[in-house]
């Protein structure tokens, strides 16, 4: 007996090495799920774990649905075709379903919660991702939801002009989205995950607060105004969730024509009121305007918060940026450890800030390990060596530094880099837009003074480079950062971007990488 558990142990495992890497599947994952399905068709020892495998991530609801009826016509009703599906369906831990390449038509969805007699079609299903096709197709969620469900994504919600609001009657063609986040609460009162895209109404997400134990929500509204003013009683309603560890949700810019909405739920919320939660966010992550942005975060109670990040839309003001940050500091002084921010700023080359006067806030805020300042647009000073042994000092556990933006001179000469080598000996990637390159042929090598053995991996330095640039560039990074991986890597777009100069230091970098190793075997 216990051979025999041994040995369907080990082909579990082996089945696992099979199965996708990924979900959704690719095309590289064929081959693997072909290999299952051919095991399970081979002998009865080994049906049962390959089907496990193959079975427990389906990309498609229309696949296990074809087990009943190859094109989704009437439903057979007969026990047999309902215990070949539920043999599948007790299977299935993540599903996907697309409406716009695999529709379900009510009546069939119908006909198979009535068959299951009330018993929910997916009993062990834990993730569900659905992509919608009309406003209606959310009702085909709930009998798919079960008491095992711990993730739920739904995304394209009124993509095609509709916009997700509150109604009060409930139907095929207008329906209350806040009785669907009420039935859900009851048929998955273990949610823990919620991601909801598309044109979202305000008072559609409300309710969310009736998902108590939801720990990580995103509400990304792609309506043009977004939120607009009715953005406050939405984060009244998500501040109410005391187990909420991860949060994003786009703020747009107060719009004047936006009016504050009616909550549709038992307590009205009025837009002046203050409030305060969020006690448990370890993770926020916003797109909009920094200033609504700051008063946001004046109100999260949270002592845990460790990560934020913003996307900033539209330029604003650098003064913006740096009250964003110090209210950050103030906050959020001890559990802060990760700082994003993408955007751009307002100036030209007739008003430009210096870097540290933006940063300035979080100098003092030494246990921070990521870093990320990302404008494409936005003009600044370039840094200096000060600047640089400054930032190095102030974050001696940095793991991670990206300040990209356009210098309206770039200045900084590359050896200053050897600052970051001595006083962060955890940073692991490195990417800035104020070295002077064209400089560095006048810069000396051997004077170059760095720690042995740095560990820096991936480095990127904005900026146009000539062929002689190229050489000289690469024995300083080999210099300061011995260990960077010279392959290359998928940059983002700056205008200082030359992808091709840079891969030809990275060509360079790998010969003179191998002509050092050589030399320590000579």
């Amino acid at each position: 007996m216990a051979v025999a558990l041994w040995n369907e142990d080990v082909l579990r495992e082996v089945f696992r090495h099979l199965a996708p890497t990924v979900f959704p599947f690719s095309k590289d994952d064929r081959p693997g799920l072909a290999a299952l399905a051919r095991c399970a068709r081979a002998s009865k020892a080994l049906h049962e774990p390959a089907i496990d495998v193959l079975w427990r991530e389906i990309d498609s609801v229309y696949v296990i649905f074809s087990v009943l009826s190859p094109r989704l016509l009437p439903v057979p009703t007969s026990e047999a075709a309902l215990a070949r599906f539920q043999h599948y369906a007790r299977r299935v831990r993540k599903l996907v379903h697309r409406a716009d390449r695999d529709r379900i038509q009510p009546a069939v969805m119908a006909e198979l919660v009535s068959i299951s007699k009330g018993e929910p079609l997916f009993p062990n299903l834990s993730a569900l991702y659905w992509h919608q096709r009309t406003v209606e197709d959310v009702l085909q969620i709930l009998p798919l939801a079960s008491a095992s469900l711990r993730e739920l994504c739904i995304e394209e919600i009124g993509v095609q002009g509709d916009v997700l609001r509150t109604n009060r009657t409930y139907s095929i063609t207008s329906f209350d989205f806040s009785q669907f986040i009420n039935s859900l609460s009851s048929s998955a009162p273990g949610l823990e995950t919620l991601r909801l895209s598309g044109n979202i109404h305000a008072s559609s997400v409300l309710c969310v607060r009736e998902l108590k134990q939801l720990k990580t929500l995103s509400i990304i509204n792609l309506a043009q105004h977004g939120f607009g003013t009715s953005y406050l009683p939405v984060l009244r309603s998500c501040a109410a969730l005391s187990h909420l560890r991860q949060f994003g949700i786009n703020l747009a810019t107060d719009d004047p024509s936006s009016r504050p909405v009616n909550t549709g739920c038992d307590s009205e919320l009025e837009l002046d009121q203050e409030f305060s939660g969020f006690h448990s966010l370890q993770a926020l992550r916003v797109h909009g305007s920094l200033a609504p942005v700051s008063r946001f975060l004046s109100h999260v109670s949270s002592t845990e918060l460790a990560q934020f990040g913003a996307f900033v839309p539209r330029p604003d003001r650098w003064e913006d940026y740096r009250g964003c940050l110090h209210t950050l500091s103030t906050r959020f002084a001890t559990s802060l450890r990760s700082v994003r921010l993408s955007g751009s700023w307002t100036g030209n080359l007739a008003s430009l800030v210096r870097p540290l006067v933006v940063l300035a806030p979080l100098l003092h805020l030494h246990q921070l390990e990521d870093v990320s300042i990302e404008s494409g647009t936005g003009v600044a000073h370039s840094l200096a060596p000060k600047d640089v042994a400054t930032l190095a000092k102030a974050w001696p556990q940095l793991r991670e530094l990206k300040l990209l933006y356009q210098p309206g001179h770039t200045e900084l000469p590359i050896d200053a880099l050897g600052a970051f080598a001595e006083h962060c000996p955890r940073l692991h990637t490195l990417w800035l837009a104020s070295v002077d390159l064209p400089g560095v042929a006048e810069r000396d090598v051997e004077a170059c003074r760095a720690p042995a053995g740095h560990g820096l991996k991936h480095i990127w330095l904005a900026g146009d480079m000539t062929a002689a640039d190229v050489a000289q560039a690469a024995r300083f990074v080999d210099r300061m950062f011995p260990s960077v991986d010279p392959r290359p890597v998928e940059l983002p777009w700056h205008p200082t971007r030359d992808s091709q100069g840079w891969e030809r230091l990275l060509v360079c970098l790998r010969e003179v990488k191998a002509a050092r190793l050589a030399s320590y075997k000579m």
